[in-house]
């Protein structure tokens, strides 16, 4: 942690965080400010699932790579056991674990038994010291701030009552936007939005195949893997009506309601899902993007011409 005053920092985060004015900028925020404000470097934010048993990332800082959409089931690794004992966890000697973790996939791998749809979680390859801290609110679990760092024993108490305070300002910025989603998907109109898309479409004359598997949401572009589950059926529904009906303008309230994402009734995670897709596409420099045109409405833009192909399970 940077020298300096804890108390001022903190208020510093409050107030970024206070003046976010989506949960894409909440993420962004948060994961900027450890690094700016308490030199946490290494940091990422995960978010938990509908069913309450997975950990997906929404965000990741100080990395080669995102790993936007990497998943860990609660009670898997550091991460998943703050997750599953609703405490914060710090270790600083990672490295043993991570030998030994290293070893078991390997094993797998020589099997053919580790699956070509998954993403890698964000990690230093020499870390050895991390702290994951439960993001709380009102005692439900919302998710968990993870910092790292290649140094050993690099954290200690100081650090995890920080992080304590910094997960819980987290999770109480990412309930209020998605409250202010809610009532917004209820105020909002049933008409769908209006399109202009013959004015924004681009002369770009590539194709992008766009593969979608229906049995467990696996979504690829041109043969290579890209999402999963909620946010690959809300791409995929996104891109049927770009074909079939020349849309390009959604609402969240329109796109929620379709069956076919299988959402559940209370606490869908919805944008939280859709942000993840927008992040996802934008690591991957896709010819896919999503573009945030208000609170609660976006806009798909597409770089040439798309062929859908649809697996039945």
């Amino acid at each position: 942690m940077t020298a300096g005053n804890p108390l001022r920092q903190l208020a510093e985060l409050s107030t970024r965080l206070a003046r976010c004015p989506d949960l894409d900028t909440v993420v962004g925020t948060a994961l900027a400010g450890l690094a700016e404000l308490f030199g946490y470097e290494h940091s990422l934010l995960l978010l938990l699932d509908e069913r309450g048993e997975r950990l997906y990332t929404i965000g990741s800082h100080g990395y080669e790579t995102q790993g936007i959409g990497s998943e860990l089931a609660v009670g898997e690794g550091i991460i998943g056991m703050a997750a599953a004992r609703a405490e914060p966890m710090r270790v600083g000697n990672l490295k043993q674990m991570l030998a030994y973790a290293r070893r078991v996939r390997r094993a797998y791998e020589e099997r053919g038994e580790v699956p070509d749809r998954e993403i890698a979680l964000p990690g230093l390859a020499d870390a050895d010291s991390q702290v994951a801290i439960p993001a709380m609110v009102l005692g439900q679990l919302v998710g968990v701030v993870a910092i790292e760092s290649a140094e050993s024993l690099a954290f200690g108490p100081a650090d995890e009552t920080l992080l304590t305070v910094v997960a819980a300002l987290v999770a109480s910025a990412i309930e209020l936007d998605r409250a202010l989603d809610f009532d917004d998907t209820r105020r909002a109109g049933d008409e769908p939005v209006a399109s202009d898309r013959a004015r924004r479409e681009r002369a770009s004359t590539a194709h992008t195949r766009v593969r979608f598997f229906d049995a467990d949401g696996s979504t690829f572009l041109d043969g290579e893997y890209l999402i999963k589950g909620v946010a690959g059926r809300i791409l995929w529904v996104l891109l049927r009506q770009y074909e079939r009906e020349g849309r390009d303008e959604f609402s969240n309230k329109e796109v929620r309601l379709d069956p076919t994402l299988e959402l559940p009734e209370f606490r869908d995670n919805f944008e939280s899902r859709l942000i993840l897709l927008k992040r996802r596409l934008d690591e991957r420099e896709a010819p896919i993007r999503i573009e945030k045109t208000g609170r609660g409405r976006f806009r798909v833009l597409v770089d040439g011409r798309l062929q859908l192909d649809a697996v039945s399970s």
